[in-house]
């Protein structure tokens, strides 16, 4: 028998691959409220595995982030 795997339990690429990158637009709260929290498990992964968004971080979300001309849910790497 499988034991379910949990978001939070996922590795960095893995949550980023599974985030609902648009989750700010929904009119339900339940997904709004659920994107929200994965983002936040994202960003302190980042900060704990990583120390910060790294380059290799920031060009996997933007692999994954959806992207237009008139939205954008990428991120710019700034070295500190």
């Amino acid at each position: 028998m499988h034991k379910p795997v949990y978001f939070h339990e996922l590795p960095i690429k893995k949550m980023i691959e599974h985030h609902d990158f648009t989750y700010c637009m929904s009119d339900d709260n339940r997904y709004y409220e659920q994107g929200r929290q994965q983002l936040e498990l994202i960003n302190e992964k980042v900060e704990k595995e990583y120390g910060g968004w790294s380059k290799e971080i920031v060009d996997h979300w933007n692999k994954y982030a959806p992207h237009g001309n008139d939205m954008s849910w990428r991120k710019e790497y700034t070295a500190e």
